[in-house]
């Protein structure tokens, strides 16, 4: 099996543990953003050349986004073509409706699924006094490469043209212990939109845009990752969009 990694951090511990993970399954090459590219949802790049950059053994980067990258994986002729596409691991859970459309972890799966290439989004929830992939201490390369080797087995044999999946891992101390769940239902707002306004240092006003924290909702994908500690799987199937 033939398995192609993007994300939306760029080149991160994550995109390591997932490669680990993943040539355990079968065979795998990375193609990242060159740089962070977050809630970028399934933008292409269409305004100027892209350039891919070898980093390592089946590690490459290319100046665009998650989307270009499983683009370049399922088109390109430098690549061998995908039996399946792996996105992340994304550093903070992508539970609830908005991240659906918005994240750029998730949009490679949707371009991946447009293309009838069968994807899994792979995330991980992140507490606020974490401080992300840059600080070796922050994370469970173990715990994390258990937790999607469980998600495999359960997802393999319902792999399907047109799909794709959203996994979402609780805080890595909980992993090895959590439940396998399948959510057919997704929060529907994770926080309210804040758009604050400011004065730079020659008091011209700038704006920060942000968000406040809503509340888990029991029965909710958002419910069992956070409130329950359980690795959360919900479906997107492209044939029911077409109906």
């Amino acid at each position: 099996m033939i398995i192609a990694i993007t994300d939306d951090d760029g080149y991160t511990e994550g995109v390591e543990i997932l490669l680990d993970a993943a040539n355990e399954i079968g065979k795998a090459y990375a193609i990242l953003p060159e740089r962070q590219r977050s809630a970028i949802s399934i933008a292409l790049t269409l305004h100027k050349p892209l350039r891919l950059t070898h980093i390592k053994k089946n590690v490459y980067t290319l100046n665009g986004n998650p989307a270009d990258c499983t683009l370049f994986a399922i088109h390109s002729k430098e690549f061998q073509k995908p039996d399946v596409i792996f996105s992340g691991i994304n550093w903070g859970d992508n539970c609830g409706l908005s991240p659906l459309i918005s994240s750029g972890t998730i949009g490679a799966c949707w371009k991946a699924a447009i293309y009838k290439v069968p994807a899994i989004a792979f995330s991980v929830h992140r507490p606020h006094r974490r401080l992300g992939w840059e600080k070796k201490e922050n994370w469970d390369r173990e715990g994390l490469k258990d937790g999607i080797l469980r998600a495999w087995a359960f997802l393999k044999s319902k792999l399907k043209k047109g799909d794709f999946y959203v996994v979402n891992f609780p805080e890595e101390r909980y992993i090895k212990k959590a439940k396998i769940v399948f959510s057919k239902r997704r929060q529907w707002m994770r926080t309210f939109a804040v758009i604050e306004k400011r004065k730079d240092p020659h008091g011209n006003p700038y704006y920060w845009l942000s968000g406040k924290s809503i509340k888990p909702e029991k029965g909710t994908d958002y419910y069992e990752l956070v409130a329950r500690k359980n690795i959360v799987i919900t479906k997107v199937a492209l044939e029911k969009l077409l109906k």
